[in-house]
């Protein structure tokens, strides 16, 4: 048997014992916890312990992400011998396999493993793991949506137009077209309603293109408004708006075939020419559409002030070039349904119409558009940490919403690339800049008398026209 001095030395160690475990679970005072290089004791031990565990997962996230997201940027930016880009996926539609369909520049065609595919998908939303969130959250119905060029929000305004449109919201309309007095800073005189009715009205989605003046916008929407937006690699976004807004002929740049790569040069020389348009959109042209205007003299710090300012407004900053990813972000942010953010790609160019750029040509954009780079690389990073943070496996969700997509385009589609010399529904036909050929949708002869199809197809010119006829007529009601 253990002799007494045994049993009380076992007793001493056991106490010994629980009072440094008592003193981990922050229940004795201070002389127990962690001491700072000065030898003095620190009361916040612990927290500063999880703050720093924190912190370093949070920082070892972004920094995963933001590599991912780099390597990603960087092969859709050049090529890994620096010639030209070829595959950019808001304009081009190079032939693809998805999904077990083979995607040509005329249409569809099904492939082999298109029925077990799309049966896999519905599996995977059925099973654990998949984001659903309407039983946790309610659906949005109030939004902005601030429509930039030529960032693929063509596409997401049809998303949204749909929505509001079934579900009888109403909108914030233009006066007149589909414009509501850019370049010029949003004002409410250019609204429809502000011009018709005589009483207050209601809002619920603003998607139409303006110039974000967010003070005015405010004094019209709800306070539950969620504001969203969509960006895009600067250097194709700059390509594309200089080929669609012809800075060529703004700049008077003549006997060449390679108009951009010739402004590249000697863009500040080119930009004086420049008097058709305010000044500010030849250079950062995203900045631009939130209001800001920056220059080659503008610090970094104040590009950072901009940046935190419409990260603060706004509630998801999608990219156009991870477009499915940034629409599980929307569906989510707004708690709406997979359905609701199915889409067919809107204005999207043929591609003699898209200029190939080299690697040169890619970094001097982004030089010239600095404030542009800045603002992408920043939400492109925010991209990829709030899919991180999503709690279930959101690439799951992204391979759902293509295969809805894939088998709308079955159901619906003749073709996406009518020309637009036979283009017979006038529902369908988009703007055509000059020297500029953009694509139109044919639907199959059955689908022309489903909603679903039809509204999907639809350009926003003739939607937007519906829009206003049926809010015309909702005023003149109310009088």
């Amino acid at each position: 048997m253990p002799c007494r001095r045994d049993i009380t030395v076992l007793t001493l160690v056991t106490a010994l014992l629980l009072l440094m475990t008592l003193s981990r679970k922050h229940l004795l005072p201070t002389t127990f916890w962690p001491r700072d290089k000065t030898g003095a004791a620190r009361k916040d031990g612990l927290k500063t312990e999880m703050a720093y565990y924190t912190t370093n997962n949070i920082t070892r996230t972004w920094a995963s992400d933001n590599n991912e997201a780099s390597q990603q940027v960087k092969k859709h930016t050049q090529a890994s011998d620096n010639n030209a880009v070829t595959d950019e996926p808001n304009d081009h539609k190079n032939n693809t396999i998805s999904g077990g369909r083979i995607r040509t520049h005329k249409g569809f065609r099904k492939g082999p493993n298109d029925a077990s595919d799309i049966t896999s998908m519905k599996e995977q939303e059925q099973g654990a793991g998949f984001g659903n969130t309407s039983n946790t959250c309610s659906e949005k119905t109030n939004l902005v949506f601030l429509k930039t060029h030529k960032t693929a929000s063509s596409t997401v305004q049809n998303i949204i137009m749909r929505f509001g449109s079934t579900r009888n919201l109403t909108f914030v309309l233009p006066r007149n077209g589909h414009i509501m007095g850019w370049p010029k800073l949003f004002q409410k005189s250019f609204v429809l309603q502000k011009d018709l009715s005589k009483k207050n009205t209601t809002y619920n989605i603003l998607c139409h293109h303006i110039r974000f003046h967010h003070e005015h916008i405010r004094e019209l929407m709800p306070d539950d408004t969620v504001y969203i937006t969509i960006i895009r690699n600067p250097v194709y976004m700059f390509e594309s708006i200089f080929s669609y807004m012809r800075f060529d002929k703004d700049f008077r740049i003549k006997n060449t075939t390679e108009p951009l790569k010739t402004f590249l040069e000697q863009p500040s020389y080119y930009v004086k020419f420049g008097t058709k348009r305010p000044a500010a959109l030849y250079r950062n042209p995203m900045l631009f559409e939130f209001g800001n205007i920056r220059t080659e003299s503008d610090s970094e710090q104040s590009i950072e002030s901009d940046i935190d300012r419409i990260e603060k407004i706004f509630s998801l900053v999608m990219i156009a070039n991870y477009f499915e990813e940034s629409l599980v972000l929307l569906k989510h942010t707004l708690c709406w349904d997979i359905n609701d953010v199915t889409f067919f790609k809107m204005n999207a160019r043929e591609n003699e119409s898209i200029r190939n750029m080299t690697a040169d040509m890619a970094e001097k954009i982004r030089q010239w558009n600095k404030a542009d780079a800045m603002l992408f690389d920043h939400f492109n990073k925010t991209l990829w940490y709030k899919l991180s943070k999503l709690p279930f496996d959101w690439r799951k969700e992204v391979q759902v919403l293509k295969a809805r997509n894939l088998q709308l385009q079955d159901e619906c589609l003749q073709s996406d690339s009518v020309s637009d010399a036979t283009m017979n529904d006038k529902r369908f036909g988009v703007f055509q800049p000059a020297g500029i050929h953009i694509e139109h949708f044919q639907l199959k002869e059955n689908a022309l008398m489903n909603e679903t199809c039809v509204n999907m197809a639809k350009s926003e010119i003739p939607f937007t026209r519906e829009l206003h006829d049926k809010e015309k007529r909702r005023i003149l009601n109310q009088l």
